[in-house]
């Protein structure tokens, strides 16, 4: 299938450690979750096959009133640099699962090595899949990782992350949790599991979600905040404080704002001077 887009990278997107789903080879951009699906990039056209057009839109944000989020979220000069560098990503919706094992691996380590272990976890739980001729093993399930055990999680050697990952996919295995809930329901039900603390929980829900008012803050985004927006920031100290203070200066789609200068501060290097 073939859809037409504007001011869209896809391979922006899906390299910009926002979604652990998908890897790259000869331009083409492979996932297996349900089911196996193969995407690339020509020009101003997506051609895709193993999911439709109203699934690559959902999963790729392509529905977001893009000309009017960065409108609304242009109040500053930074935030202005970051959306003309960055303004071809979209925010995805991976879901819950998919971005609550990403963002849980994430926890003290970086997108290569996030990557890297997904992929060794998928060949060794995952079912096998093709498309177009390319044999994909599937991302690792809540289901397969609960069921093989603690044990066998350890041979990939997450470190701390191993208790994470378990307690994850156990309480997913064991508790229902729907992409109908609402933001507080998932808050109110991930916070359950241990490891998860308020940062993973705004990514799952920015990323995982498509909440779109959520705004994670990890390192990058914290350095860059108390260098550009430290009169917005105040006197806050707890991380519920900044990320307040922050969504209430860009209002509803904050968590574009959080993308365009993690994006931007990521890939350029900024770094604060405190």
């Amino acid at each position: 299938m073939i859809t037409k887009v504007k001011d869209f990278s896809l391979d922006r997107t899906l390299n910009s450690g926002q979604i652990f789903a998908f890897f790259n080879e000869d331009k083409k951009w492979y996932s297996f979750i349900d089911k196996p699906m193969e995407i690339r990039q020509e020009g101003d056209k997506l051609v895709y096959s193993g999911l439709s057009e109203t699934s690559v839109k959902e999963l790729l944000g392509l529905n977001d009133p893009i000309d009017d989020i960065k409108a609304e979220v242009d109040k500053d000069d930074f935030i202005d640099k970051a959306i003309h560098y960055s303004g071809s990503i979209r925010v995805v919706k991976s879901g819950i699962w998919p971005a609550t094992l990403g963002f849980v691996l994430s926890i003290q380590s970086n997108v290569n090595l996030i990557l890297r272990r997904i992929k060794a976890m998928s060949n060794y739980y995952g079912n096998e899949g093709e498309i177009n001729g390319k044999v994909l093993k599937s991302f690792p399930s809540f289901e397969a990782i609960y069921e093989k055990g603690y044990d066998k999680l350890k041979q990939f050697n997450l470190g701390f992350r191993t208790r994470f990952v378990f307690s994850a996919a156990e309480y997913f295995y064991k508790n229902e949790i729907s992409s109908d809930f609402t933001a507080e329901q998932i808050k109110g039900s991930l916070i359950n599991i241990y490891g998860i603390g308020e940062k993973v929980l705004d990514c799952i829900l920015l990323y995982g979600m498509h909440d779109l008012s959520s705004f994670p803050m990890d390192v990058w985004i914290l350095r860059t905040l108390s260098l550009y927006y430290g009169n917005i920031l105040g006197k806050a100290k707890s991380y519920k404080d900044k990320r307040k203070a922050m969504t209430d200066y860009f209002g509803r789609y904050a968590g574009y704002a959080q993308f365009f200068i993690y994006d931007y501060s990521r890939l350029n290097l900024i770094r604060s001077r405190i």
